[in-house]
């Protein structure tokens, strides 16, 4: 015996809308045969509903199944992992709307669509996020309370009015079991790789490189600190270091022989001699800070010198920078403690030593004879340094995003010939000049800079700077050449010194940084909402909810956070339960009434007061004593008022309480008259 259709139609509308916006974001992100699928589904569902086409059969719904999975597999290469696994969730989630007859399968559609929106924060994590999220649950909730509705001439708004009542209500507990449930690794810490491409610092550096990310406004991370930001000059977000030149291109290098272990430790197990050697020396004034990093795609972070941090997941690498275990795919939010002084710790000697002093065999000569010729009349190293700044300083050179292309012999070329360059150009030439004059150097790639919003601090992908170290007096001493051909890139930074410069150029150097200031004042706003998102939603973590519940509670047991989860519930409960007691009891329940209690309150407001129980007969009597000109339209609607109330088949249909509104309408405008 066929089943009988249960589902109400006021009800479908709901859930056809529910369907298409929780799956949108995947359809968005995701591979591209999921939206031919999700019009396939609708369309044919559409059919069936108007009696045009038959709902599937049992072949037909295996092979759509088979299909969905065969086309998983093709796109991840799996069928496991959270883009896998969301891709097939969401498939499996349209393909059971051709299954919908009954309830019961209305509720298995409605239960799997939460889990498709829980789906959504794993890829997107903002607060815009949310509230997407937050709106997919009050459609499922509305489709909820569609089919459990026994009216059929219920109005859609209803159904979406009680959903968005029983979110709210939900909330409240929601917030509740956030901050108390003790936290576990959440499901967006896992590795997602979304496969796109980030714009960022390469793991190698050559001409022209850095500068192209000055066409880029994109957030590379943001910084707060916990007292004043340092000024402009001191902020260098090291990221990289380049120890390997082979003419053309500095890359990333350990000294033959070296390890992982021997350059990096992450706060497990006994501590190398070098990351002691820092320890002992980091004293002195610090700077404590959270930062909080968008996706980048690689392991490299940013932080001042020289970074510590007790975070699992993350390492101190020996040329003293921070390094996370994998990649970071997605928002990532690290506390930082650095300490200048630290940088005295450091070690340099046998194969590091060496490595900081490679240079090709052959190339470039007349850098080689300029640095030969300075060491020759400078033995001390600090009076080198200062007088290769000197060169920069004194010589014709110019701070340009649009260096001409520089090939054959790089340093050469840049130094003697074109003398116009971006900040890679001039740190490549500084460090190649300092190991040809036997001092060891390395460059040091990062940001530089960074916009004030708020109380924070917003470093975007064209402040991305390279600058060199070189070794002095035993440690590891920033110098910039610069800061010796432009200043005011160091000390106002990338996009107000071109802002400086633009009004007197007319070649349009600046890329992004010509905005218009509502737009501009409106990211600033949205980034501010968005960074206090990730601070306190998604930055709250183990060590933060152990802190706030130490000062909640005073110690942090078992006992108290179930004592005080256990009252926090049970008031809130509480709470709601007095809310929906003591509503007001007078609201009327039925169409007729709402109507009737519409129109007694308009006539109020034109003076007319008249009692609650009054009659429809009364309510006309009184307003043709009032409004003799208007006794035809309250004739009318106290006749059709009547009309439907004395029906013996229930409340009225929708278009016949419309027709009464209307005759109420054209009462109140003979009021007027």
């Amino acid at each position: 015996m066929a089943r009988i259709y249960q589902v109400p139609s006021h009800a479908r509308g709901w859930l056809t809308l529910a369907i298409i916006a929780t799956s949108l974001p995947q359809l968005v992100d995701g591979p591209w045969w999921q939206s031919p699928l999700l019009l396939l589904v609708l369309g044919w569902r559409a059919l069936v509903d108007r009696q045009r086409l038959l709902l599937p059969g049992r072949v037909v719904r295996l092979a759509l199944l088979l299909a969905t999975v065969a086309a998983t597999w093709q796109s991840f290469g799996r069928l496991h992992g959270p883009e896998a696994g969301t891709a097939l969730i969401t498939g499996l989630f349209a393909l059971k709307y051709l299954e919908l007859v009954g309830k019961r399968d209305a509720y298995v559609l409605i239960v799997l669509g939460y889990f498709v929106c829980a789906t959504i924060l794993l890829f997107h994590q903002g607060p815009l996020a949310a509230l997407y999220v937050v709106g997919c649950l009050v459609l499922l909730t509305a489709s909820l309370a569609g089919i459990n509705y026994s009216d059929t001439h219920a109005r859609g708004r209803q159904h979406l009015g009680v959903a968005a009542v029983m979110v709210l209500q939900a909330l409240p507990l929601a917030a509740i079991l956030f901050v108390l449930v003790p936290r576990v690794a959440p499901l967006w810490n896992m590795h997602l790789d979304s496969g796109q491409a980030r714009t960022g610092m390469s793991d190698s550096m050559s001409p022209g490189q850095v500068s192209r990310l000055t066409e880029s406004a994109e957030l590379a991370f943001r910084v707060q600190f916990d007292g004043p930001a340092p000024a402009p000059s001191q902020r260098y977000w090291r990221g990289l270091t380049y120890s390997y030149f082979d003419g053309t291109t500095w890359r990333q290098a350990r000294p033959p022989g070296w390890g992982e272990r021997d350059t990096l430790y992450h706060g497990r197990g006994p501590a190398p001699d070098w990351y002691r050697g820092l320890r002992a020396a980091a004293s002195g004034p610090a700077w404590e800070y959270r930062v909080i990093m968008e996706p980048s795609q690689q392991r490299w972070l940013y932080a001042l010198a020289v970074p510590f941090t007790d975070l699992d997941g993350l390492a101190l690498a020996r040329d003293l920078r921070l390094v996370a275990d994998a990649p970071v795919t997605g928002t990532l939010g690290y506390r930082v403690r650095s300490v200048p002084a630290a940088g005295a710790g450091a070690t340099l000697d046998g194969a590091e030593r060496a490595l900081m002093l490679s240079l090709p065999e052959q190339g470039n000569e007349r850098a080689r004879a300029l640095a030969a010729d300075w060491r020759r009349r400078y033995p001390n190293d600090r009076a080198l340094v200062n007088a290769a700044l000197g060169y920069f300083r004194e010589q014709p050179f110019f701070y340009t995003l649009e260096p001409p292309p520089v090939t054959g012999d790089t340093v050469d070329r840049f130094l003697f010939d074109t003398r116009r360059g971006f900040c890679e150009h001039y740190a490549s030439s500084f460090t190649f000049l300092m190991r040809a004059a036997g001092v060891p150097a390395r460059v040091v790639a990062g940001y530089q800079g960074g916009e004030p919003n708020g109380d924070y601090l917003q470093v975007r992908q064209y402040d991305a700077h390279a600058w060199s170290e070189v070794w002095l007096a035993g440690r590891w001493v920033r110098v910039d050449p610069t800061g010796a051909v432009a200043p005011d890139r160091i000390e106002l930074g990338l996009r107000q010194a071109m802002r400086n410069r633009s009004a007197d150029q007319a070649d349009g150097e600046g890329g992004a940084f010509g905005r218009l200031p509502v737009l501009f004042r409106l990211q600033q706003w949205a980034d501010y909402v968005d960074f206090n998102w990730q601070k306190w939603v998604l930055g709250y973590r183990q060590e933060e909810q152990r802190d706030l519940l130490e000062r909640l509670l005073g110690a942090v047991t078992p006992t108290r956070i179930a004592l005080a989860l256990l009252v926090a519930v049970l008031l809130v409960t509480g709470l709601l339960a007095l809310l929906v007691l003591n509503r007001r009891r007078d609201q009327p329940a039925r169409p007729l009434e709402r109507e009737f209690r519409r129109l007694r309150q308009a006539l109020g407001r034109r003076g007319l007061a008249l009692p609650e129980a009054v009659s429809a007969a009364g309510l006309e009597a009184a307003v043709v004593r009032r409004w003799p000109a208007a006794a035809g339209a309250a004739g009318h609607w106290r006749r059709y008022f009547e009309h439907l109330a004395y029906r013996r088949d229930g409340d009225p249909p929708r278009s016949e309480r419309l027709q009464l509104a209307r005759r109420r309408r054209a009462l109140i405008r003979a009021l007027r008259g």
